[in-house]
């Protein structure tokens, strides 16, 4: 693993070249924010997403009439980004299509991870140039997987995810992972800003949050408060995700500019949910932010 040392004051994160992956983030106390990776359980730390996010149905997504194959959340998880600037405190990771690449996605771009450290916490920053000379359908998104618990003694029902809006509790249901077939609101979260956490939340796969007002949310300890903040000004889906296991010690807060694909929907990349239509020449910047609550 190729990885990038970060520090600010007394905030340190590792980065991997592979995926422009964040693999370690800690802050004052040192310890531990992300997720170990344990590949028996879930062998990520922070996937990036491009230039889906989710499944599609058939694996395969339409452009200009014609079909191409597809992975969920995208080709770039695996893909050996380049370091185009690098601080002390920051690092910008650049990938641009191998011809493996375009046969899943047939344009020319230039996607840019930046991760920038200050005191307790640290922005991701996507942004994508169009370098080809048509429009570019595309969506992107994070997956980062945070420990949980965060406190010694605590255990994962001692935490919540507090809202900044009242939210309905609408969700996107997606079973095992894959296609949305419908909508629906959780039991226990309509009208409420409060989600406590509990591992059956979790027994059909993710909780997929479309049509948020809230763009953060607080994970945290329900008595002691501490954890995190968590911001995603620009990001209009929020999936929360951990398998179901007692062996699954984190949560992943998933801030996505897109949806899985829809047991509905046309497979043309210009329908899908959220996608950007880049025009030739044109950027697109979005970013989310996370903060230690001390």
């Amino acid at each position: 693993m190729a990885e990038i040392q970060l520090r600010y004051g007394e905030s340190t994160a590792l980065i991997d070249r592979k995926g422009a992956q964040i693999v370690s983030f800690k802050g004052h106390d040192g310890r531990e924010v992300l997720w170990s990776g344990d590949p028996e359980v879930w062998g990520s730390h922070a996937p990036v997403l491009f230039p889906v996010c989710g499944s599609l149905r058939d694996d395969t997504v339409t452009i200009d009439g014609k079909p191409y194959p597809m992975t969920k959340h995208g080709f770039v998880r695996n893909a050996e980004f380049t370091i185009a600037k690098q601080g002390d405190d920051f690092v910008e990771l650049i990938l641009t299509p191998t011809e493996d690449m375009r046969r899943m996605y047939p344009f020319d771009f230039i996607f840019h991870v930046t991760y920038t450290l200050v005191e307790d916490g640290y922005t991701t920053t996507f942004l994508v140039e169009n370098k080809s000379d048509r429009v570019m359908p595309f969506c992107v998104g994070g997956h980062p997987g945070f420990s949980l618990p965060m406190e010694e003694g605590a255990s994962f029902s001692d935490y919540q995810i507090e809202f900044a809006e009242i939210e309905d509790g609408l969700l996107a249901q997606a079973p095992d992972g894959k296609l949305i077939v419908g909508y629906g609101h959780l039991p226990d979260f309509h009208n409420a800003r409060i989600l406590p956490l509990k591992r059956e939340l979790f027994d059909h796969d993710a909780l997929i949050f479309d049509g948020l007002k809230s763009r953060s949310v607080r994970l945290v300890h329900r008595i002691s408060g501490k954890g995190l903040h968590f911001s995603f000004p620009k990001m209009e889906v929020l999936a929360v995700w951990t398998k179901p296991s007692d062996k699954a010690a984190y949560v992943c807060l998933e801030p996505w500019h897109g949806l899985p694909g829809k047991e509905t929907e046309s497979g043309r990349f210009e329908d899908k949910a959220y996608a950007t239509m880049l025009d030739p020449g044109s950027c697109y910047k979005t970013w989310f932010t996370t903060a230690l609550i001390r």
